[in-house]
């Protein structure tokens, strides 16, 4: 009992100043690009937010949790520790929510993972959460590669190329143990959360657009710099997402001849919409609150 005593604080402080930490840097990066193109920015993203808009932002967060819920369903079977469809699903909507409003992006998965692990999943159950997460982040580093090899910076791209590789590699270690099948099926599912994202994205510069808040560019385009922002999500030093996603938008825009504050401004809109995209995992959040005080 004393040994837990005594080594329960350090660990809690830890987990404090490595968030202080996190919400520090992400929120100095922030301000420096609010500073830098101007509150306008900030605000003109606004007008992305409608009926319609939201209505689409809700559907493509959907399309995205559940790709995710199969994809760890996929994972976890294959590690021994079988859940139902709905079960995967609704955790992972429970999941984007929470890494939609905390620091890291990571504290709705940890939760699940943590779940797993009660419900007698055991490591099984973190290197589920960890291997299909992984694989979720390669194919988004993946697709960056491509986007700024397309924009013509072939060095950053390089460097892109080896941060997959090393996700990939870390990724076909924890899931080493999976059929090939498995591992097809969690990149596949992979794929098809990262269109989600994407679509948020377009959806997000079309509105722009159509307010004359950001100038019109054709589809393929808004891909490539789409592609290229969504890699700032994979930094964990960020709030909720904000801070690094927004520096990668910036410079992806740069990159391709255009002026960077727009970038910075249909980031923020795509912050707004992925916000929105997560509202209904507030249905299996607080199903899950009531159940837990209705147990006690």
């Amino acid at each position: 009992m004393s040994t837990v005593a005594t080594t329960s604080p350090p660990r809690q402080g830890g987990r404090v100043v490595r968030a202080a930490l996190q919400i520090a840097v992400a929120g100095a990066l922030l301000a420096f690009l609010v500073h830098l193109f101007g509150t306008r920015a900030v605000t003109a993203a606004g007008v992305a937010i409608t009926p319609l808009t939201a209505l689409g932002a809700i559907t493509l967060g959907l399309i995205g949790a559940t790709a995710q819920g199969l994809r760890w369903r996929a994972v976890a079977a294959g590690l021994g520790d079988h859940m139902s469809t709905r079960h995967a699903i609704a955790r992972c909507l429970e999941a984007a929510l929470l890494n939609a409003t905390l620091p890291g992006g990571l504290a709705g998965d940890a939760l699940r993972a943590a779940r797993r692990g009660r419900a007698g999943a055991g490591w099984d159950g973190l290197t589920s959460v960890v291997g299909e997460r992984l694989c979720g982040t390669a194919v988004v580093v993946l697709a960056a590669t491509a986007a700024v090899v397309r924009l013509g910076r072939t060095d950053l791209a390089a460097g892109l190329g080896v941060v997959a590789v090393v996700v990939l590699a870390v990724a076909g270690w924890s899931m080493r143990r999976l059929p090939a099948r498995t591992v097809a099926a969690c990149l596949g599912w992979s794929v098809i959360g990262w269109l989600a994202f994407l679509g948020l994205f377009v959806l997000a510069h079309v509105s722009l657009a159509r307010a004359d808040v950001v100038p019109p560019l054709a589809g393929t385009r808004v891909a490539t710099l789409g592609a290229a922002t969504l890699a700032g999500m994979s930094v964990p030093v960020n709030i909720a997402g904000w801070g690094p996603r927004e520096g990668a938008a910036s410079v992806a825009y740069e990159l391709a001849g255009l002026d960077p504050s727009v970038g910075f401004t249909t980031s923020v809109a795509y912050g707004l919409l992925a916000l929105v995209s997560t509202l209904p995992g507030l249905i299996p959040l607080l199903t899950s609150l009531l159940r837990a005080r209705r147990d006690d």
